[in-house]
């Protein structure tokens, strides 16, 4: 560090631009005449005197008489004790503002744009945690295998987890069956298109990241929003589910059997409600007028859905598109269950539980 740097450090230590010269110059010279430090520091004789009285106020020199007024420094160790600290401070603020800039918290943001892809995955493995119902995902063998802990401890208490498997590239291929999903997921199927990292936990939170190694300029958005959740919720369900194939199901087949997406409950559910059978099912959701947690049990009386085709049996996906629900009856009334985002029905749904079938 140069001279100039030095009577730059004092000057924020709070010290004159003349007081920060003649310290300085106090300091080569030892013990000297406040003439000789006046002509080394370039401070004008007519204000030395009161320059050096007023280091010796501060502690940074003392004055002596010698046949005039001489002054020499005292032990610095109190001005390079607070430049320390102030290094200090500032060292931390600069880590801090480099720890902001590549990992911004989300508590105080509901959407946030990180740098960092492993800030994703790190509250990806967060939210995981947190999830008490469902949770949909896109990922690589490598980021499965990174998350593999937070979905056995999710699936331990009951979240329906959905997993779509992703090639890492273009080139590469996926063996499902070398793969452990039993105890981390519901259900798993295999994509073979590269795609970004989904998460979507308890429709509320979400993480994406894009795997595209030509990105110069990689990122990551974290949501705790219901929108966003929902938005990502059709991307996944429409380019990421409903297209690709099952390669592992821990569903029961036999009641009682657990649903968190209601178009795909009603696409079991039809050929048995329309054959006759009786269904009684328990839907734990959100009254619609409310926003209040419910939970009805009844039987289905009814499947709401409009039909693509005049084809009988089975619809498919593309046949409930459109708005659907069930209709549920108990002792006291009949209630219409729909999907995310219902609005015209009484129950948006969060999980339907088929308990019997006669």
């Amino acid at each position: 560090m140069g001279e100039r740097e030095i009577q730059a450090a004092l000057q924020d230590l709070g010290l004159s631009q003349y007081q920060a010269d003649a310290y300085t110059a106090t300091l080569e010279l030892g013990s000297a005449p406040a003439v000789d430090i006046a002509d080394t520091a370039g401070v004008p004789r007519a204000r030395i005197y009161d320059v050096l009285r007023k280091l010796e106020a501060e502690g940074y020199v003392e004055t002596y008489e010698q046949d005039s007024l001489h002054a020499r420094a005292l032990n610095p160790i109190e001005a390079t004790g607070e430049l320390e600290q102030r290094a200090e401070t500032f060292t931390r603020a600069a880590e801090q503002i480099d720890s902001l800039w590549e990992d911004p918290g989300v508590e105080d943001s509901q959407i946030t744009i990180v740098k960092r892809q492993d800030t994703v995955y790190e509250q990806a493995d967060r939210f995981i945690s947190e999830a008490t119902n469902e949770i949909q995902l896109t990922a690589t063998p490598t980021e499965f295998t990174r998350l593999r802990d937070a979905l056995a401890g999710a699936r331990d208490r009951g979240v329906y987890t959905q997993l779509t498997f992703l090639p890492p590239t273009e080139s590469a291929s996926l063996d499902a069956a070398t793969i452990d999903f039993e105890g981390a997921v519901t259900e798993a199927r295999v994509r073979t298109l590269p795609g970004p990292f989904v998460l979507i936990s308890d429709r509320e939170k979400t993480c994406f990241a894009p795997q595209t190694p030509w990105l110069n300029n990689s990122y990551g958005l974290i949501a705790d929003n219901f929108p966003i959740a929902h938005v990502f919720h059709r991307y996944f369900q429409t380019t990421h589910w409903d297209a690709w194939e099952s390669v592992y199901s821990a569903q029961a087949e036999d009641p009682p059997i657990t649903y968190v997406n209601l178009r795909h409950c009603i696409t079991d559910l039809e050929p048995i409600v329309s054959g006759g059978a009786t269904v009684r099912v328990t839907v734990e959701g959100i009254d619609t007028a409310s926003r209040e947690q419910v939970t009805v049990s009844g039987t289905v009386t009814d499947l709401l859905y409009s039909e693509a085709t005049d084809v009988l049996g089975t619809p498919e996906l593309a046949d409930i598109a459109r708005q659907v629900a069930i209709v549920v009856s108990d002792d006291r009334a009949e209630y219409t269950v729909g999907g995310w985002y219902a609005r015209v029905e009484d129950i948006e749904m969060r999980r339907l539980t088929v308990d019997e079938i006669e």
